[in-house]
């Protein structure tokens, strides 16, 4: 096969929380191909034969058409497909296959003179066209646009077609194995349909990867790793107040379930008053997340604290914004600050019996070194001769893992300043970077570590926030369920806290990228999932319980991803699928059996099974054993 054109690397830029994202886009606007036959190899198997062209069918609602062909599978996350053609069809011709999902499909349409990439979204009846002058709405069968359509011109044989989405949050079609379009997609498919007008019969075979060689994950629960705090986020107050008896019962049990014991408060900020009088008041909530969304953050409600403490559970307490009593001629009063933090305290013992467990120097916004060291050994000081001994403090923690490192390097440049915090800490929104090739994080990942050493990592926010993948999609998801791991497996994180647990939006891609939980407005204000980041997330935090301890996995496990854990009365293994293809394994662990298992996936929400005596995973899936 031979490129008439050199495939184009096109960048698309798209503007996110901090600097700008590339979105790989390869495109071969003209091919000539070879007329050797392309066969699927090694690896694949043919699972479905085709034959489009012999019947004539009537369609409702619309014209005559030849029968379809709709394969018997329901797509995993990530997979590949391969035709082989026999019969190919004649030169007048339209072969499509078509690839459909919730939200969109892309459909793949091939005549004798080119081939037609095109992704669209049909999820919404604004994809319609309005003609004001004329008052009419153009509306198809069905609302869609498309989204982007490449077109490559071809020569010559066409033997095969390969068609892959992967957790990349890529996907590729290959033509004689010849890559010709490469586009990020950032919807789930779960069916693929062929369909074929003119002249003859088309005919061929579907193939697919073949189950992987069986793996062993072996476990060395000798050599052991960071003890785990636990998992959590932020509660907007506004949204907990929004639910009725009924909500708030079944929001306790939701906690409970899914293990998300570590309450981050979000304080009033920058509206807090100099006499310290509103902390928990409900006048100074502020908008979060703009958007036509109501305010939901920046507000203690202690009362919540409390049941979380009941639970067994933590309350972690910082500012972000300053508020403006604390500066004096543009300049931060470090004791005014650390008299700020600890107020709250004494505000947290008078309403709560307790002081917050663990307290932050600030949330994301920059300080010099000087600011940096004043802040940390003013607050210890502060909380020492308060009665405060017990509270612990986590290092200031930016935005990205990129200010972590500048940040660590800022508390370690004075002698005497990183010692004097418990933890270290940073948000890691620059994996959204990484999020075509998230391997890519590894190295600035293995740099904060070196920093770092052996001090505990608390893993303070994730969540999505860049502008150009607001959707819900379980694919996403996924490419965060491997951020989980790299936090567990590379950073030795002791704590994750995705950012918000409960937010009440009117905006669904802000609910289903921002919190784990949102309110069903439809439902009498049900706390309910917001998308799919609470099933990946929750595949982590529903059994890896405080006090366990992370313990050495063998690298055998590899393409799977594994952690393990475990403490004296039970252990936890969590294995992700990040492959296209399903693997069968074992898990050779001496202790004892598992409990149970539960499975993750596009079509299961952290589903309770036994144990199966042969363990296969599919591509995409999560398997957490317990």
């Amino acid at each position: 096969m031979k490129f008439l054109l050199i495939p184009v690397l096109i960048c698309f830029l798209f503007f996110f929380a901090r600097g700008q994202q590339s979105w790989p886009i390869v495109i071969v606007n003209e091919v000539k191909l070879s007329e050797n036959s392309i066969v699927a190899g090694d690896g694949f198997e043919g699972f479905s034969d085709f034959s489009i062209g012999a019947e004539k069918i009537k369609i409702w609602g619309g014209a005559d058409q030849y029968a379809a062909v709709y394969p018997e599978e329901m797509l995993p996350a990530f997979f590949v497909r391969t035709i082989m053609f026999k019969d190919l069809p004649p030169e007048d011709g339209i072969f499509e296959w078509i690839f459909t999902g919730s939200k969109g499909g892309i459909t793949i349409k091939i005549n004798r003179e080119e081939i037609v990439l095109t992704q669209r979204y049909y999820d919404s009846f604004g994809f319609n066209e309005v003609d004001v002058e004329t008052r009419k709405i153009k509306v198809d069968r069905y609302p869609q646009k498309n989204f982007i359509e490449t077109k490559t011109k071809y020569s010559g044989k066409i033997s095969a077609i390969s068609f892959e989405s992967n957790s990349n949050l890529l996907v590729k079609l290959k033509v004689n194995d010849e890559l010709i379009v490469q586009l990020p997609c950032l919807f789930d498919f779960t069916r693929h349909q062929l369909k074929y007008a003119g002249k003859g019969i088309i005919a061929g075979t579907i193939f697919r990867p073949q189950q992987g060689e069986k793996i062993h994950i072996r476990i060395n629960p000798e050599r052991k790793f960071q003890e785990i705090l636990g998992f959590g986020g932020i509660l907007s107050p506004a949204a907990y107040w929004t639910l009725n008896k009924a909500g708030k019962e079944n929001w306790w049990k939701l906690i409970k379930e899914y293990n998300l014991l570590l309450q981050r408060e979000y304080p009033a900020s920058a509206r807090l008053k100099s006499d310290y009088s509103n902390w928990d008041d409900p006048a100074y909530l502020v908008p979060h997340y703009y958007g036509d969304n109501f305010p939901n953050g920046e507000l203690t409600d202690f009362e919540y604290v409390k049941k979380i403490r009941a639970l067994g559970g933590m309350d972690i307490f910082e500012f972000w914004t300053l508020p403006a009593f604390m500066y004096e001629d543009g300049k931060l009063n470090s004791l005014k600050y650390a008299e700020s933090m600890v107020n709250y305290c004494r505000t947290s013992v008078k309403k709560t019996g307790k002081a917050p467990e663990i307290v932050g120097i600030q949330n994301e916004v920059r300080q010099t070194p000087e600011i940096w060291r004043d802040m940390t050994i003013i607050l210890r000081q502060q909380l020492d001769a308060n009665g405060f001994k017990d509270v612990k403090i986590h290092a200031h923690n930016p935005g990205t893992l990129k200010d972590g490192i500048s940040a660590v390097r800022s508390f370690q440049q004075y002698p005497g300043v990183w010692e004097k915090l418990d933890f270290a800490a940073t948000n890691l929104y620059d994996y959204q970077g990484s999020i075509f090739s998230p391997d890519d994080y590894d190295k600035r990942i293995a740099d904060f570590n070196n920093l770092v050493g052996e001090k505990p990592f608390i893993s303070t926010e994730i969540c999505i926030n860049a502008q150009f993948l607001q959707t819900d999609a379980y694919k996403i998801s996924f490419s965060y369920a491997m951020l989980y791991h790299k936090n567990m497996a590379q950073l030795n994180a002791i704590a994750i806290m995705y950012c918000w647990t409960l937010l009440d939006y009117t905006q669904p891609s802000f609910a289903a990228t921002r919190t784990l939980f949102t309110l069903d407005h439809s439902n009498d204000m049900q706390p309910v999932a917001s998308g799919f980041q609470l099933r990946t997330f929750g595949a982590f935090s529903r059994h890896i319980r405080k006090g366990m301890k992370r313990v050495e996995v063998l690298q055998e496990s590899a393409p799977l991803l594994v952690t393990a854990y475990a403490d004296k009365k039970s252990k936890t293994v969590v294995v992700l699928n990040p492959t296209i293809r399903p693997v069968e394994f074992d898990i050779l662990w001496d202790t004892g059996k598992f409990k149970g298992m539960e499975r993750t996936s596009s079509y299961h929400s952290n589903q309770k099974s036994k144990v199966p005596e042969t363990i296969v995973i599919e591509p995409g899936e999560i398997l957490t054993f317990y």
